[in-house]
């Protein structure tokens, strides 16, 4: 009997980053980012405001090859609920019911979206993920490891910098950021008094999109 091929989850990272782009919209995906707290398989960003708001919401994928305990993969996708509003546990399924009721109880009991990778590399959507509420200071830092920021005026994402150069897209220069067409980072030293972090450089920092500095500061501007 020949042996059944052992697949390795990465493999299927490159499907899901698809998936996410195609069926939610996410307009920025990544795989294995994270912090020192622990790193997400697959992620990614989608707007979700509509025409009168900059909101955004993080979508994280814990991604499995069909070879661990359900529980056990349910509840690394739930640990990823500290960055993300939702949730997903993506797993190496066949046949036409591809996870069963108990699954699927269990992935509802604890608010993890259920995505099926067919052997074929095909995802199928099976259970939605209900939207959660993420540790804000989380939630931040990983968007920062994208790349992101959120903006402080329109509350949008924006591209910040790249995996070379941090603040690539946005000038500490408020003159040089409108000239360029950047957005615009700034650091607050009173906040970080107050919280005592004690360190020699400031870390408190907060930054602006490239259309709010244009529309603020630009010609035009009020």
């Amino acid at each position: 009997m020949p042996r059944k091929k052992r697949h390795r989850e990465s493999e299927h990272y490159a499907p899901i980053e698809r998936f996410l782009r195609r069926r939610f919209g996410c307009f920025v995906t990544a795989q294995d980012r994270g912090t020192r707290f622990g790193r997400v398989d697959v992620i990614g960003l989608r707007d979700i405001g509509g025409e009168l708001s900059g909101a955004f919401e993080i979508i994280a994928v814990e991604v499995k090859a069909g070879n661990q305990p359900f529980n056990t993969a349910t509840g690394q996708a739930y640990g990823y609920s500290v960055y993300a509003e939702r949730c997903y546990l993506a797993d190496l399924r066949d046949g036409t019911e591809p996870f069963s009721l108990d699954e699927i109880d269990i992935a509802s009991r604890l608010g993890v979206g259920l995505l099926a990778i067919r052997p074929s590399g095909r995802v199928a959507d099976i259970l939605a993920s209900p939207r959660g509420a993420p540790l804000v200071r989380m939630r931040a830092k990983i968007i920062e490891r994208l790349g992101y920021s959120q903006c402080v005026i329109c509350g949008s994402a924006f591209q910040r910098g790249d995996a070379k150069q941090f603040f690539k897209h946005v000038s500490r220069d408020i003159a040089k950021a409108v000239k360029e067409e950047k957005g615009f980072v700034y650091w607050l030293h009173d906040i970080d008094a107050r919280k005592r972090q004690g360190y020699f450089y400031t870390y408190e920092r907060r930054c602006m999109c490239r259309n709010c500095v244009g529309n603020l500061f630009g010609k035009g501007s009020p």
